[in-house]
């Protein structure tokens, strides 16, 4: 069977949408840690090449578990592959960061998507699509410091956060930002995201393409890096029906 006719007869008509950004030593860095720079250490001819690359565990697009601030937490190597595999819902609000770019989403944001499309399946995940993947080519303008080196970027209200976790019991959250709830006065996004990997869920930071994706019936393939620790770098992809 050729990969075509084994990719219609794993997928039939569905569409995968890679969520994933390119890792390039430009991409955008936060939280203190230094773009990968790969390093030749033997190059035996055009067609082979050894490279050692550098990884921090929350480079580009990647995943952060309970334990990433939690002592005793399951590391990304021992929760089962199965706990990445999950429906997902998209949280539009795009045309709120255009006039307010560190709009926070609140649960009338939320509660205005359930009158829409029903409501949000416990167990899923919740996508925010901010607009923001596209300013991911400037550095600056991704990370958008302020002058006391706060981000002033897109997220999640505290109250749209606690409704997600014990309204809903939603699996996790993702976001094509690089945090998911950083409040202003804050410094990194650690603070924010506390109270949801405390609740046991996890978060996709750093996703592109969600404007691919409807508003409900897409289903999320995460395939973190399987290391020892709270978080890890992960190929993120989508298979809308």
């Amino acid at each position: 069977m050729g990969a075509g006719a084994l990719e219609r007869a794993m997928l039939g008509k569905s569409m995968v949408v890679d969520l994933t950004h390119v890792v390039t030593e430009r991409a955008p860095a936060g939280g203190g840690q230094d773009n990968p720079r790969p390093e030749v250490l033997a190059e035996e001819d055009r067609n082979s090449t050894a490279q050692r690359l550098p990884l921090s565990a929350d480079l580009a697009t990647h995943l952060d578990l309970p334990a990433s601030i939690v002592k005793g937490k399951p590391t990304v190597a021992q929760v089962p592959a199965r706990e990445f595999l999950v429906h997902a819902v998209v949280v539009d609000i795009g045309a709120k960061v255009e006039k307010t770019p560190d709009y926070r989403t609140t649960v009338e944001d939320l509660q205005a998507w359930e009158r829409r499309n029903g409501r949000i399946p416990k167990g899923s995940a919740v996508l925010l699509h901010t607009g923001w993947a596209r300013r991911w080519s400037d550095a600056a303008r991704y990370l958008n410091l302020d002058a006391q080196g706060v981000p002033r970027v897109p997220g999640f209200s505290p109250g749209a956060m606690a409704f997600l976790i014990s309204q809903r019991d939603i699996r996790g959250v993702g976001m094509d930002t690089w945090g998911a709830e950083v409040p202003p006065g804050t410094h990194g996004g650690d603070d924010g995201m506390r109270p949801l990997l405390q609740a046991g869920k996890w978060q996709l930071v750093n996703l592109t393409n969600l404007d691919r994706l409807p508003a409900k019936g897409a289903k999320l393939v995460v395939a973190p890096l399987r290391l020892e620790a709270g978080s890890a770098p992960a190929r993120v992809i989508a298979i809308l029906p």
